[in-house]
């Protein structure tokens, strides 16, 4: 039982650092809900 736990946080785990990961690189394109103009913000 111990094992099928920490083998589950262990999945988890890499689940959640792979989502904060970021996919592309490059420019994001970002659009103001206010008047709609698209733009591209550099990633930091």
């Amino acid at each position: 039982m111990k094992r099928i736990l920490t083998y589950a946080l262990i999945v988890m785990i890499v689940a959640a650092v792979s989502a904060c990961a970021p996919v592309k690189k490059g420019p994001v394109r970002v659009k103001c809900p206010a008047c709609g103009y698209e733009f591209d913000v550099p990633q930091q």
